[in-house]
Formats: structure tokens, C-alpha cells, sequence
């Protein structure tokens, strides 16, 4: 387990620096890189179903009252507790430190899902986690975009915009449920094929279904529908989804090299951010809502990762904004390095300390 772990360590290290330096060398900027955004919107889109996927909907659909309080009360408080210590003690940054501590407080559903493979958490834990991590970015995107952009701009907020973006998302994702099981109803009914046919049937229909939505993801810039729809429709096991998920991860690590090269990083307020989020907001809201045992809160604790979707939403703050959001990725980006330093040194001490032995 260990071994397997410090493997992944060595390889994400090895991939983010080696981008980093082959930016620097060829003086490349990574913002500038052709359809880049909408390439991070389709590998979260893929991410996030994965992630989805992988969790078992019995333990999800009993362990919902967790799941709400974590996403609906657990991540305002990741918000305002980090942003009121980097306010606090990073005064230079204080106008932009909410909206830094939004972008960081997302934990990166793609990330979480690559590291559990290598983790020693109940089924429980790991559900709650992945829901965390899928389900938080309505709440982030509310704060960062309708609360916090429009006091630093002094702009109205839109809140009734917000609303009807997450009453499309939720619409869209029933009537899309809807229509594919009565397509299938209807077609594999008159199909005079054998059942093994009407499976595959079955499969191609998903997998069309997936790919629309994944689509409609990246168009509309939606991540609330990849995972909502990864409840109800799983046209092939998660595992057989662990190499594509893992590409997506190591994707989002060279990402992170090459944005990290020719940009002045704020190393003292990321370092902050960092702290302040892994090793006190994180903590502080599995000890309020998550109950299991120790061993696997434990790991909760210590399993909030920044990625892509962290990039992106500081990449998308920055292209929105104006002069008085420039500073969010000199501030995010360092903070995203250190959690990740944070997270593989944390999660190595516990994978030695901590038995294989969770269920």
C-alpha cells in the first residue's frame, strides 16, 4: 500500500515539475494554450461521472443527512474561516481573500477519487467524500460568482441567475433520466433479439446519454449535471474507469506545472490559505458532521485536494473580473501546491500508521 502510494507521490511530482520546466525553458503560457478551457471542462465533466460512479448508492441514499450537511454547512465554513485568517493575516490580499479561500475550498473530485484508490477508509467515509467532493461546487460557485466577485467589483448580485442555473441543471438531468428510459422501454420491447443483445442495447444507450451530457457540460459550463446523472445511469463498472480517471489526474498535475511557470506566486498568503484550510476548516467540519471511526475520519481530515476544478474556477474568476481580481491565481495557485504537499505527506504518515483493515 505504502509503496503504491509514494509511486503516485513520485509520478504527480515528477510530471508537475518536469511541466514547469519545460514552460519556463520555453517560455510558455500555459493560459495561452489553444481551446484550454473548454479541454478542463470536458476532463471534469469525465472526472466528476467517474467519481459519481464509484460510489455505491445504497450507502449514499443512507448516509444523505451527512452528505447535506457536509456540502450545505461544511463548505461555507471552509469559505469564511480561511478567508478570515488571510484576511487576517495577510492584509495585502484582504480585498480578494474570500474569493481565494471559495476557489481552495472546493475539494477536487477528481484528485479524491484517483487518491482513494490508494486509501484505507470505511465505504462509508469514502461515499461521503466523493459526494463532498462532486456535490460542493454549486456552493462555491454561489459564493464566489454571486456573493464575494460582486462585492470586490460593486455589482449587483443576481441571486435569482444562480437559481434558475441550478433549476436547469436538475431539470435537465431528470428529463434527460426520463427519455432514455423510454426510449429503452420502448426499443428493447420490440427487439426480437436475445438478452445478451438488449444488454448491449442497453450499454450503447447509456453511453450515448453520457456522452450528451458531457457535452451539455461543456457548452454550459455545468458540473452539477455529469454528477447528478452518474446516480442513475452507469453503463460500465468504475473499475473499469480508474485508468481514464487517473489520466484526467496527472492531466491536471502538468496543468498545474505549466500554469505555475513566468507567474509571481504569493508563496506567504498561499501558504496561509493552504494551512488554514487542510489543517483547520477541513478538520473542523469532519469533526462537526462525518460519524465513523476514527480511523476513517481521520483520513477525511486529511483528504481535501485542489485540482483542476480549483484551477478552473480561478482561470474563469480571472476572465470575468477585472484589475481587482488579478491577484487570485498569485494567491490560489501557491495554495494548491502547498495542500498538495500537504496531502501526500499527511496521507503517507497515516498510510504507515494507520492498518489495512477498514471495511
Amino acid at each position: 500500500m505504502s509503496k503504491n502510494f509514494l509511486k503516485l507521490i513520485i509520478t504527480a511530482t515528477a510530471l508537475g515539475l518536469g511541466a514547469y520546466f519545460l514552460a519556463t525553458n520555453l517560455d510558455i503560457n500555459a493560459k495561452h494554450i489553444p481551446y484550454l478551457q473548454e479541454i478542463m471542462y470536458a476532463t471534469i465533466a469525465v472526472g466528476l461521472y467517474i467519481n459519481i460512479v464509484s460510489i455505491d448508492t445504497t450507502i449514499f441514499k443512507s448516509n444523505l443527512d451527512s452528505i447535506f450537511k457536509v456540502i450545505f454547512l461544511g463548505v461555507p465554513l471552509k469559505i469564511i474561516l480561511p478567508g478570515f485568517l488571510l484576511a487576517y493575516l495577510s492584509p495585502s490580499v484582504a480585498p480578494i481573500a474570500y474569493l481565494c479561500a471559495t476557489v481552495i475550498a472546493q475539494i477536487d473530485p477528481i484528485a479524491a477519487a484517483h487518491s482513494l484508490d490508494y486509501s484505507n477508509i470505511s465505504k462509508k467515509s469514502e461515499t461521503i467524500l466523493r459526494a463532498w467532493s462532486s456535490f460542493d461546487d454549486p456552493i462555491t460557485v454561489l459564493f464566489a460568482f454571486y456573493i464575494f466577485r460582486p462585492i470586490i467589483l460593486l455589482v449587483d448580485f443576481n441571486f435569482n441567475e444562480y437559481l434558475f442555473r441550478i433549476v436547469r441543471d436538475i431539470t435537465t438531468c431528470f428529463i434527460v433520466y426520463f427519455i432514455y428510459k423510454q426510449i429503452y422501454r420502448k426499443y428493447s420491447k420490440k427487439l426480437p433479439i436475445p438478452i445478451k443483445y438488449k444488454i448491449k442495447f442497453k450499454i450503447f444507450l447509456e453511453t450515448i446519454t453520457i456522452i450528451g451530457i458531457i457535452i451539455y457540460s461543456i457548452l454550459s459550463a455545468s458540473f452539477l449535471l455529469p454528477a447528478a446523472i452518474g446516480l442513475f445511469i452507469r453503463p460500465f463498472a468504475a473499475e473499469k474507469l480508474t485508468k481514464i480517471n487517473s489520466a484526467i489526474f496527472y492531466f491536471s498535475v502538468i496543468i498545474l506545472g505549466l500554469l505555475s511557470a513566468n507567474l509571481s506566486l504569493d508563496w506567504n498568503s498561499g501558504l496561509i490559505l493552504a494551512f488554514s484550510t487542510f489543517f483547520l476548516a477541513q478538520v473542523l467540519v469532519t469533526l462537526l458532521f462525518l460519524k465513523d471511526s476514527t480511523e476513517s475520519k481521520t483520513r477525511v481530515m486529511f483528504g481535501h485536494q485542489n485540482g483542476m476544478t480549483a484551477m478552473l474556477l480561478t482561470v474563469a474568476i480571472e476572465v470575468s473580473g477585472s484589475e481587482k481580481t488579478a491577484q487570485l491565481l498569485s494567491v490560489t495557485l501557491p495554495a494548491i501546491i502547498c495542500i498538495a504537499i500537504f496531502y501526500f505527506a499527511s496521507n503517507y504518515i497515516l498510510d504507515i500508521l494507520i492498518p489495512s483493515s477498514l471495511t
